[in-house]
């Protein structure tokens, strides 16, 4: 690529936002790029931000406190101070990472600004919809299938400009080389649990005792991140239950853990979709009841229509049936290495080239046509 562009990747709220985000930049960069993460500096962005080499400007929410409907309208708002930095930013591109995070900064570019949004779940969030209703994004990328009403693609420009590219993975999920889970049934079941995610204590609650009635006949080895709130209790049941269980609130190397594990356990967020799909790890998905317009549902649905995931509802999450899924799929361990090859998805491997040259060829368009 010739031409070096001013770039700012509007993002932040959840990690979910933020590590595609890091994972473009980065890529960005690399092709000479100027890059700027635009963030709210919640703890969630500072603490994962910290760690990276790039350029980050916060401008802390004034719409953190505020209910979701409150959120909308106030988001027709547009801050001063948000306005003046992007004018004199003057940038070639902002692409948005969705959420009420990226709305101002997507809405402060001008006429000669291309904005291009980027959704992760497979419902599309309101502020995604909004920019694309009031034609303020020039192009959409779908980070799962169907992200996007019809009424939402009639108002694109043009056909071309949404497109399902993937969700960017971290290189250290990608550098995993995923091994086929064996098909000796003497060997061990690893099991990674991530309970950690919000609304996720009914997990954190219901794994130990399904596996507690496992363990009789299925020798199984466990991770489990727990969170902070139920870590103690979580804890005490591996060890009243006799099961020996690796339990941490939080951790930092989830790609070890998924290199690790047969099966995982967990909600459906977009990320946590589009990695398993990147290493192709067989999942029972629990989508979490609560998620707007319960896109974590429909996230889940992805896989699971491909044969690489078994949904369980919340509702439904009981320890007993739990149990009997595992062993289900367990019993022949051909099971599980068909899942992962249903699971896994070339797409999600090269979802951070494809996007940024989508976001290229869209940004070459535009500069072409305001030329003209």
């Amino acid at each position: 690529m010739d031409k070096k562009y001013k770039i700012l990747i509007a993002t932040g709220g959840t990690g979910g936002h933020i590590y595609p985000a890091i994972a473009l930049a980065h890529k960005y960069e690399k092709d000479g790029n100027r890059v700027i993460i635009v963030g709210t500096g919640n703890d969630i962005e500072k603490k994962i931000l910290s760690s990276e080499d790039l350029e980050v400007k916060y401008f802390p929410s004034k719409l953190k406190d505020f209910p979701a409907y409150k959120k909308f309208l106030l988001s027709f708002w547009l801050d001063k101070e948000v306005k003046d930095f992007v004018r004199e930013m003057k940038p070639d591109m902002i692409l948005g990472m969705g959420g009420y995070a990226s709305s101002e900064i997507c809405r402060a570019g001008g006429k000669d600004v291309c904005v291009i949004i980027q959704e992760q779940n497979s419902i599309a969030g309101r502020v995604n919809r909004f920019l694309i209703l009031f034609r303020k994004a020039r192009a959409a990328i779908q980070g799962l299938p169907g992200s996007f009403s019809k009424l939402d693609r009639l108002m694109m420009r043009s056909p071309d400009d949404m497109k399902f590219l993937g969700n960017p993975i971290r290189k250290e999920i990608l550098d995993i080389k995923k091994i086929s889970p064996v098909e000796d049934k003497s060997g061990d079941l690893k099991i990674f649990i991530m309970g950690g995610s919000q609304g996720a204590r009914s997990i954190n609650l219901n794994v130990p005792n399904a596996l507690a009635a496992l363990n009789r006949s299925i020798n199984i080895k466990v991770v489990h991140e727990t969170g902070d709130d139920d870590y103690e209790e979580v804890k005490e049941s591996y060890r009243r239950l006799g099961i020996e269980a690796k339990v941490s609130k939080f951790n930092r190397n989830v790609e070890s853990a998924y290199a690790w594990a047969d099966l995982f356990i967990g909600r459906a967020g977009a990320m946590t979709v589009s990695e398993l799909s990147a290493i192709g790890l067989p999942s029972i998905l629990i989508p979490f009841p609560y998620a707007m317009d319960n896109h974590q549902f429909y996230n889940a649905r992805f896989l699971e229509e491909k044969g690489g995931a078994v949904i369980i509802d919340d509702k439904n999450l009981r320890s007993e049936h739990l149990a009997d899924v595992i062993k289900d799929l367990s019993e022949d361990r051909k099971i599980l290495k068909k899942m992962s090859e249903s699971a896994f998805d070339d797409r999600f491997v090269h979802a951070t080239e494809n996007i940024v040259d989508f976001t290229y060829q869209v940004l070459k368009k535009f500069k072409l046509m305001a030329n003209h």
